[in-house]
């Protein structure tokens, strides 16, 4: 996100929260993981469904708008993905929560990059991101089989 006013960010974060994407539990799905953060109340449900090789995720749950809004935000980025996309992407989210996002970077990871500002918070930002890993690890024990 290009260098601007905070409200900018501010107003996606409240427009993923209010309009999460991807939101409700699909028919059919093949791996799920829980996470809740028993401090904030926050809980979000990851739901991966598979076709041909390719996933897409869907999520439940309630929480602050960090986590609804990372929730969404996730999901968002992981639709018609393989296995390699998902763990290249959960490394990316890594990186940028650690480091920060590059002015080049794309919108998502901007918007990521400003909730590091709520160091406190961090755990409802990063809460559906543990989910994804948890699915990510038995989607990959699977494919080995």
């Amino acid at each position: 996100m290009p260098a601007g006013p905070q409200a900018d960010w501010k107003e996606l974060i409240l427009d993923h929260y209010k309009n999460p994407r991807f939101f409700g539990e699909p028919t059919g799905w093949r791996w799920d993981a829980e996470e809740h953060n028993r401090t904030c109340g926050d809980h979000v449900h990851v739901y991966l469904s598979q076709a041909d090789g390719l996933a897409s995720l869907m999520f439940t749950g309630a929480g602050c708008s960090l986590c609804i809004a990372s929730s969404s935000l996730m999901c968002s980025l992981l639709q018609n993905v393989d296995l390699e996309t998902s763990r290249s992407t959960l490394g990316q989210f890594q990186r940028v929560w650690d480091q920060g996002a590059p002015n080049e970077a794309a919108e998502t990871w901007q918007l990521i990059a400003a909730l590091r500002q709520y160091p406190v918070r961090s755990r409802c930002v990063r809460l559906p991101w543990q989910a994804l890993q948890k699915i990510t690890e038995v989607w990959a024990g699977e494919s080995l089989v």
